[in-house]
């Protein structure tokens, strides 16, 4: 790849990380609430909320005040700091093996990205959902010790189905806002519009378009992930497979092992909250992940985008070489 071409792909993908940290800590509040809200159905507690506002007043009234609001806030900036930082590069990198993507073909070279940064992060977002979940959670170390012990290794990756389906959100995200970009953007410069706000509007309409698309796999991601003492018996044996097997049930026939796997999976999930909890359940909280989407992926792309350039600018200026061969 050309060093310009490097040099663009780790611009975006410094920038990038750099943009989503800010934002995280910025909207963690409203993460932690809509994570409950997703699966307050399942769970044993008797504090389930009414909405955002209220997710949010009962946590900090009955948890230890605001403090309780941020907590897992340091792991999850780190995971969506190297999160981020892998999908822009790879993103970026994909992107330039191809002038003139098709519609396909730019969907697939973001759910590409998104696949192989989330397959590097999943297991700590497990742990960031578990603290969420349990305030009580004192430690990473702690957190995948608990996790292996109820699930195995494998279960550090519980959610990653869900998790390959959701790598379209960035993917549509992506999509959307390039394209917008590149009709109204030209035109609104030759009006004198701030450029600035306007992209931080397409960059968090575009955001919120993915969202309410794949919302309900982030519904199922969240019961998978959710620790098992805190859902109901049996939802959570459900839900990971935990159920007693007797001497029969270990030599039923092939197609109802398929079965019992794909029940496994975030499909089997989701049809089951549809069958048992209503279509309305998938989208419990949806409007604190709008909000939070809304705010976030518009801060996230306005920081990327000056952060780039100052990157860019200090890396040339530090390297005459590289100054002179660009020019």
């Amino acid at each position: 790849m050309p060093s310009n071409a490097a040099l663009d792909a780790l611009g975006h993908a410094i920038s990038g990380s750099i943009g989503t940290g800010v934002t995280t800590a910025a909207v963690f509040p409203l993460d932690l609430v809509t994570t409950r809200l997703k699966a307050q159905r399942q769970m044993k507690s008797s504090d389930h909320y009414d909405g955002v506002i209220d997710g949010l007043k009962v946590i900090a009234s009955h948890e230890g005040g605001i403090a309780a609001l941020y907590n897992g806030l340091g792991l999850d900036i780190g995971k969506s700091l190297v999160d981020s930082f892998l999908f822009f590069g790879f993103y970026t990198y994909l992107r330039q093996q191809i002038r003139h993507p098709r519609v396909i073909q730019e969907l697939a070279i973001g759910a590409l990205a998104g696949a192989c940064s989330r397959a590097i992060t999943t297991p700590i977002s497990n742990v960031v959902t578990r603290m969420q979940m349990q305030p009580d959670t004192e430690s990473l170390s702690q957190a995948l010790a608990d996790i292996k012990k109820e699930s195995g290794i494998s279960g550090l990756w519980s959610g990653y189905s869900a998790t390959l389906i959701l790598t379209m959100n960035p993917s549509i995200t992506f999509f959307i806002n390039r394209r917008l970009a590149k009709r109204i953007i030209p035109a609104l410069e030759e009006e004198d519009v701030p450029v600035a706000w306007i992209a931080f509007l397409l960059a968090a309409f575009s955001k919120s378009t993915a969202t309410i698309v794949t919302y309900p796999f982030q519904t199922g991601r969240t019961r998978l992930q959710m620790p098992t003492d805190l859902g109901s018996e049996d939802s959570t044996n459900c839900e990971r497979g935990l159920e007693t097997k007797s001497p029969a049930q270990n030599t039923k026939p092939l197609i109802s092992r398929i079965r019992g796997a794909l029940d496994k999976t975030v499909f089997g999930v989701i049809l089951r909250i549809i069958t048992k909890e209503g279509l309305r359940a998938l989208y419990d909280g949806l409007r604190g992940e709008l909000f939070k989407g809304f705010l976030s992926h518009g801060l996230t792309m306005v920081t990327k985008g000056l952060i780039h350039r100052l990157v860019i600018r200090l890396w040339i200026l530090s390297h005459p070489q590289l100054r002179k061969r660009l020019q």
